[in-house]
């Protein structure tokens, strides 16, 4: 297989609030597809995610910054704003953004983001669609790795609801003003003109001129995984939905946000996908385990996540949603 060409140096920027029970395996898998940095903001974590984040920093595999919850904007773009005012972030040659429950799921060439930035021609910007992965009806949380254990997901050609086409995307910093959610965006300031940067979908064809003021899915004429998708495990298992339900969202105040719709609409499993690759991730992981103040601390994080379910399960109706997969409305306390 021809090695592509290599595309310079890439940059993850990611922010997490207690995700330690899933971020080794995060972290292994976009190292294993050619990452070569990452840039990783933790706010307001209970679990120790902040603390493995801090000894992975001094272990030289990611730079951490705290990023807590502020009284203006939210936390997620809060720290795609600070990302884009650090010199070695803006100067790299891409930049990802991804969050710690989205996996960059690349079908090209070797399997790397060099494969897919070469296969796409080399753009300015890649935007990739997303696969929702659902439950497949489990009920508990397991040391199993995510990608392993989730493996039927949404459809791309016939959409189970609007959020299915959802993207992420890559791109060349330099070319931008700043970093969205979902796409790059340009300042108010810049007059922003048809074909001014090249920007493709996941099969290399232009993604359309409209994206370059707004928009953050795609539509029927764009949409595709031929080279490459998004797998977004956003719920996982019914145990890992709550401690997501607790946790909140990083892009929304709004902490009821993570509710029973929001299960119903990730959910989906009506097509099986085990093409990510995984090969290399659990080595990765062992290897960074060999330093006993990770272990630890990742140990003590499963721990805390474990307790924090157990005490949300002496709510019946919490209970019931684990042992049934329904969610009754809670009763109002007298």
């Amino acid at each position: 297989m021809t090695k592509a060409p290599n595309a310079g140096r890439k940059v993850l920027v990611s922010t997490m609030k207690n995700e330690g029970p899933y971020l080794l395996e995060w972290l292994a898998y976009h190292k294993s597809i050619g990452i070569d940095e990452f840039c990783i903001f933790s706010n307001d974590c209970t679990d120790g995610t902040n603390l493995m984040l801090n000894r992975l920093d001094q272990m030289g595999v990611i730079k951490h910054f705290d990023n807590p919850l502020g009284p203006r904007m939210d936390p997620q773009r809060a720290a795609y704003s600070r990302a884009n005012k650090m010199d070695w972030v803006k100067n790299a040659d891409w930049v990802l953004i991804v969050d710690a429950d989205e996996f960059l799921n690349i079908h090209v060439g070797n399997r790397s983001v060099d494969a897919l930035i070469d296969a796409c021609g080399a753009p300015d910007a890649i935007s990739i669609n997303w696969r929702l992965m659902g439950s497949q009806g489990q009920s508990k949380m397991s040391t199993d790795l995510v990608s392993e254990r989730f493996t039927r997901g949404s459809s791309f050609d016939d959409p189970e609801n609007g959020l299915v086409w959802g993207f992420k995307t890559l791109f060349r910093p330099a070319k931008f003003s700043f970093f969205g959610v979902h796409r790059p965006k340009f300042d108010k300031k810049v007059e922003v003109v048809d074909g001014m940067v090249t920007w493709t979908n996941a099969a290399g064809q232009p993604m359309g001129d409209r994206y370059l003021h707004k928009g953050w899915r795609g539509n029927q004429d764009n949409v595709t995984n031929k080279f490459a998708q998004v797998n977004h495990y956003a719920i996982k298992s019914r145990e890992d939905f709550l401690l997501k339900r607790l946790r909140g969202t990083a892009n929304s105040k709004n902490k009821d946000r993570i509710d029973m719709e929001y299960w119903d609409k990730y959910d989906i499993n009506t097509h099986e996908d085990k093409t990510i690759p995984l090969d290399g991730v659990r080595a990765q992981m062992d290897d960074w385990l060999q330093d006993g103040d990770l272990a630890a601390l990742t140990h003590a994080c499963a721990d805390c996540s474990q307790r924090v379910l157990d005490y949300q399960l002496t709510v019946a109706e919490f209970r019931t949603f684990i042992d049934t997969g329904h969610f009754a409305k809670m009763k109002e306390a007298t």
